[in-house]
């Protein structure tokens, strides 16, 4: 992340950077470059898949198909993420919340120290399962959530400089990786089973899936479902994880800004849990969100390869080039935002964001392969933030090693050890 930084700080919107053995990389990190190359031209790039343990775990879902297929689980999956859908699901996710945060109240109680990432993990997991799969998620939630665990401890390591990018094209599919997904798929291959003999009534998104297809006179069959499962699921929770751990390091960093987020919510909410309404007047904590999301943005980078010859700002990209977007460089552009390693939620004033070109900050990709559920995951989190900041107080435990590392999501590498206190 540190390299790619340093190279869009030195040589501007697009650098064409060498590396070993005659390879060549491409960095776009301006926001008009990266619309071009994301917007106007993305007919002429495709995603970059480079694992075997992606394509065996998500298969044909919505994360790595391409063209006429992926248009259609756009397509399909769309309704469950629009704002009226989004909204409904309030009361359950708050419920779901309320019940996962008094399992704190031992520690808080005694001022014990937590790893609140794994908290948030479960918590994260929690929703995004009922999210997709309705209440019979709760039928295979241990041994599903349990599963996904063991896939992300087992996941292949990133590279950890760029001659690693070029070294590192092992698979990476090990044998525990497979017994994880073999137990996912267990798992899902059960709870389709019995959603089936329901006609799937209630089953959350995939009941969506299943009547689109249904109206098109192709119904998804079982590993198409799965596919989309698990692509929804890898997709959304990790990085909601992470990002409510950034929020609350960033929080206890500034209890200015802390005062404010519990000022606000003790305004909006007055003790009562939120509504779908609630959350929209959550201004501040909006920009409390944003700001956790630029500095630690959880998809911290991305990449196309280029399908024929082309041009992006009048520099030339051959046929089959890697470009690669920093989301962590393009959020630290100093033109773009002045002394960028302080934490300052007044960048997402309304104003400051209108100053701002377009593509200047991108937490949830960008373009037509956005995440699908950005909006979805922006809603759990100033959930989430709003309901602890009523209940308790997390602060860093001394001597905790903080370190973002650039796995499957921007994560702290060692945990997030909080001393919980109820207010």
């Amino acid at each position: 992340m540190q390299f790619w930084s340093s190279i869009a700080n030195r040589y501007g919107g697009i650098a064409r950077v060498p590396l070993m053995k005659g390879h060549v990389a491409y960095l776009v990190s301006s926001p008009e470059l990266l619309y071009e190359l994301l917007v106007t031209k993305r007919h002429k790039y495709r995603k970059n898949i480079r694992y075997r343990a992606a394509v065996e775990l998500f298969g044909h879902g919505l994360l790595l198909n391409e063209g006429d297929a992926w248009k259609r689980q756009r397509l399909m999956s769309q309704p469950a993420f629009k704002a009226d859908y989004v909204a409904a699901q309030v009361p359950w996710m708050a419920e779901l919340t309320g019940k996962f945060l008094e399992r704190w109240r031992g520690c808080a109680a005694k001022q014990r120290i937590r790893d609140v990432d794994a908290d948030f993990l479960e918590l994260s997991q929690t929703l995004a399962g009922y999210y997709l799969m309705g209440p019979g998620f709760e039928r295979i939630a241990q041994r599903f959530c349990r599963a996904a665990i063991a896939v992300k401890d087992e996941w292949p390591s990133p590279p950890r400089s760029v001659a690693q990018l070029l070294r590192r094209r092992g698979d990476g599919w090990t044998e525990r990786l497979a017994g994880a997904v073999r137990d996912i798929d267990a798992c899902i291959d059960a709870y389709l089973a019995a959603e089936r003999r329901r006609d799937f009534t209630g089953a959350g998104l995939v009941k969506l899936l299943v009547d689109g297809s249904r109206a098109q006179g192709d119904e998804f069959d079982e590993r198409s479902l799965r596919d989309q499962i698990l692509s929804l699921f890898f997709a959304g929770h990790e990085t909601t994880a992470s990002t409510l751990s950034w929020i609350h390091y960033l929080l206890d960093e500034q209890p200015e800004a802390r005062r404010k987020v519990r000022a606000e919510v003790d305004r909006v909410l007055a003790g009562r849990a939120p509504t779908s309404a609630d959350i929209d007047r959550l201004v501040y904590t909006e920009q409390v969100v944003n700001e956790a999301l630029r500095l630690y943005s959880p998809i911290h980078s991305l990449s196309r390869v280029a399908l024929e010859v082309d041009t992006l700002d009048g520099y030339f990209i051959p046929a089959g080039a890697t470009i690669y977007v920093s989301l962590h460089a393009t959020h630290r552009l100093p033109a773009l935002w002045p002394d960028p390693e302080r934490f300052d939620p007044e960048r997402f004033t309304k104003n400051a964001i209108e100053r701002r070109p377009r593509f200047a900050f991108i937490p949830f990709a960008a373009g037509h392969r956005n995440c699908v559920g950005a909006s979805t995951a922006m809603v759990e989190l100033k959930l989430a933030v709003a309901m602890i900041a009523q209940r308790y107080e997390l602060s860093l435990a001394p001597g905790h090693r903080v370190e973002a590392a650039a796995g499957t999501t921007m994560h702290p590498r060692y945990g997030m050890n909080m001393r919980i206190r109820a207010l």
